[in-house]
Parts: C-alpha cells; sequence; structure tokens
C-alpha cells in the first residue's frame, strides 16, 4: 500500500461472495465464519477479518499488515468489550425483537 491507495473498511456482504472466494483462494486459506469486515485497497478486497473468531485471511502478494492491524482494530471497536460493542447491542435487539413478537406463555394456553 501506498500513501495514494483509497482504503475502505466496511461490513462484507453477499455480494463480496466472489472476491471473498478468490481471496480465500489466494491466501489457500478457507473463508473465516461470518460477520466480516473487509478492507478494500482502491476497489479490490485485500484482506478479510471474522468478527465472530477473530481469525483473517489476507492477498500474500499486497503488503496487508497494516490492513489487518486495522481491520483487528476496528473489529475491537465493533465488539466494545462484553455487551457494549455493535455486536452485543445487535445480538440483544434481535433476541427483543424475537420475543417481543412471540406471544406470551399464558396467552399461547387460553
Amino acid at each position: 500500500m501506498t500513501d495514494q491507495d483509497t482504503i475502505e473498511i466496511r461490513m462484507l456482504g453477499l455480494e463480496d461472495g466472489a472476491a471473498l472466494a478468490r481471496l480465500a483462494e489466494v491466501d489457500s486459506a478457507s473463508t473465516p465464519p461470518a460477520p466480516l469486515l473487509g478492507g478494500i485497497v482502491d476497489g479490490r478486497l485485500v484482506a478479510a477479518h471474522s468478527l465472530a473468531t477473530g481469525e483473517s485471511i489476507a492477498d500474500p502478494f499486497r503488503h496487508t499488515a497494516g490492513l489487518r492491524s486495522l481491520l483487528a482494530e476496528r473489529a475491537g471497536q465493533l465488539r466494545g468489550g462484553p455487551g457494549r460493542g455493535l455486536v452485543s447491542r445487535l445480538r440483544r435487539r434481535l433476541a427483543n425483537d424475537t420475543s417481543a413478537s412471540a406471544p406470551a406463555a399464558s396467552e399461547a394456553i387460553r
């Protein structure tokens, strides 16, 4: 990477599947489990970091150590410690949405 490279860090989605598969193949690794943060340099995915496990993959033909460090740091910010990060908040919201839509046990029996 150079000072002129455009770097983007973002959550990867289904639309990134082909780029992620190419990256895993180049790295001779399997794709880490989702959710994944991606490091994109000049429009090309060159590194990915799993929020679930902390595993990462990267293009071995590019200098990605700095980018991988940024991805790990951002992942830590999103996790934010026990119960405080984005992942924890999303899990709580999903649990609350699921429990709010389910009928109460006493209502289901009537």
